[in-house]
């Protein structure tokens, strides 16, 4: 499929939207003046006599050609052009495909963001959703969706002191890549000569973080150890990394006394994540460092989804991780989900999430499948059927809320399967404030470790990122550069107090 452009540089915009209908697809680019013969989606900007600017828009597909045509201030740019040339081609690509995706032409990753913000910005929720319904033509359902996780996500906000970040911890190993997976994650028996030198890089990284901390005089409001699988670590490396968050971030100056207290946190997550890497040993040290929140994630409860996925472990693995959890005292355990893996039918979703609500986690989160080029699946495994996938979602989302969980926060991401998105779920006052801060880019996360990001909220340009190098042996060879612009971090959140 053919992505022309003339005139203009929104091409990523339109691929954007193209995938809406047709996801996974891999297109080319022409910027040729004449229109191409081929199938196509084409936005061709001139200048008109008055000064204002000329967008025709085609879009050739299926046999079928629809053309339309608008006008636009010649000085528009950025977002703005966007949603001309989304609100220009979108109609067309509705009426050649059938489609109406759930989401309208709304392609970010954040709608639940968006909403709160144009309803600050309008001063009217329901302003906002009118805006949703009509100027992106955004279902019903979804906008409904939107505005119940924002009224969850509403006393987190208000709960989130001025001056606190949230800190996020690298571990980018697993004990193997699970085919649907796009994150960078490596084989911890291929990487593992990298281990001593990775563990003593994120110990360094951890006291530079922390030196950011005290001059800065911001407090740690959650702490976040992801992955990979950070359970992956044996248990004194997986001790160790705990023993520095705690001695750096987490314990107060010493008092008249000599005494260190613990400050409050309103939450310590370790996405434990493989059943495979959790032991007892393991979650014993979680618990004594004071881990809240720990994540143990079937994805399935089928074994033959889980064997299709190149997972390693049996649905009565997660099951005695589980309970393992629960006997130990972990009062927050979440679980997560993927709808439309390969062999899944509608009937083992279900029956994975009825056996999820009959084990009673505190939160549930459930994901649609992406196929990303990262993942193993992208070369080999089509789409699943949307339909199928909406009936998933919509089962777990009317089961769920049921049987006392309300969504509390929201993300969407490219090649999904039908165009949905991913949704946690919880029992009121289980939520974690983390996601919830991270998605709605307004609280700043300071990242640790390979293929952690650094986000600061503030500033002149809203949002400022530091992402480190993805690949451990990248960190590892460039790890003086990334501190030196890790210790810039320094002034500028000096700069936005």
């Amino acid at each position: 499929m053919l992505i022309h452009s003339c005139g203009h540089t929104r091409t990523y915009e339109m691929e954007a939207l193209l995938k809406l209908f047709l996801p996974a697809q891999k297109f080319a680019f022409s910027t040729e003046e004449t229109l191409p013969q081929e199938d196509c989606i084409s936005a061709v900007m001139t200048p008109n006599e008055d000064g204002s600017m000329l967008i025709k828009g085609t879009v050739r597909l299926y046999g079928q050609t629809r053309c339309d045509e608008t006008c636009c201030s010649a000085s528009l740019q950025g977002n703005a052009l966007d949603k001309v040339l989304s609100q220009l081609l979108y109609p067309m690509l509705c009426q050649i495909t059938g489609l109406r995706p759930p989401w309208g032409m709304l392609t970010g990753i954040r709608p639940v963001n968006l909403l709160r913000r144009t309803a600050e910005q309008t001063d009217s929720l329901e302003d906002a959703k009118r805006i949703f319904r009509q100027n992106w033509q955004v279902t019903p359902e979804k906008i409904a969706l939107a505005e119940e996780i924002l009224s969850v996500q509403r006393p987190i906000f208000a709960a989130t002191p001025n001056n606190s970040v949230g800190i996020y911890v690298s571990i980018p190993f697993c004990p193997t890549r699970c085919r649907y997976c796009s994150f960078v994650s490596n084989s911890v028996t291929q990487m593992k000569r990298l281990l001593p030198q990775y563990m003593d890089a994120l110990r360094q990284e951890i006291g530079i973080v922390a030196q950011v901390l005290r001059q800065t005089g911001l407090l740690v409001d959650t702490v976040y150890i992801g992955g990979g699988t950070p359970t992956v670590l044996e248990p004194a490396d997986l001790r160790n990394l705990l023993q520095w968050i705690e001695d750096a971030m987490l314990l107060q100056a010493p008092d008249a006394k000599g005494i260190r207290r613990r400050l409050p946190i309103r939450e310590y997550t370790v996405e434990a994540g493989r059943p495979d890497t959790i032991t007892e040993e393991k979650l014993q040290i979680l618990k004594a460092f004071g881990v809240t929140r720990i994540s143990v994630n079937p994805q399935s409860f089928q074994d033959a989804v889980l064997k299709a996925s190149g997972r390693p472990h049996s649905a009565q693995d997660a099951v005695d991780a589980y309970l393992l959890a629960k006997s130990l005292g972990f009062e927050n355990v979440n679980m997560d989900f993927i709808a439309g893996l390969p062999c899944d039918t509608f009937v083992g979703f279900r029956q994975s999430i009825d056996q999820a609500i009959a084990l009673s986690p505190e939160s549930i989160t459930v994901h649609c499948l992406s196929l990303k080029k990262a993942a193993d699946f992208y070369q080999t495994l089509p789409m699943p059927d949307a339909d199928v996938v909406a009936q998933m979602v919509e089962y777990a989302q009317k089961t769920l809320c049921a049987n006392g969980y309300r969504p509390y926060y929201l993300y969407r991401q490219k090649n999904m399967a039908a165009n949905l998105e991913n949704v946690g779920y919880a029992k009121p006052g289980f939520e974690s404030p983390y996601n919830v801060l991270m998605m709605d880019d307004s609280q700043t996360i300071l990242g640790i470790g390979s293929g952690a990001s650094t986000k600061l909220i503030g500033g002149e340009r809203g949002i400022e990122r530091l992402t480190e190098c993805k690949y451990p042996y990248e960190y590892l060879d460039r790890f003086d550069s990334l501190m030196e612009q890790k210790r810039g971090l320094v002034e500028r959140l000096a700069a936005l107090d």
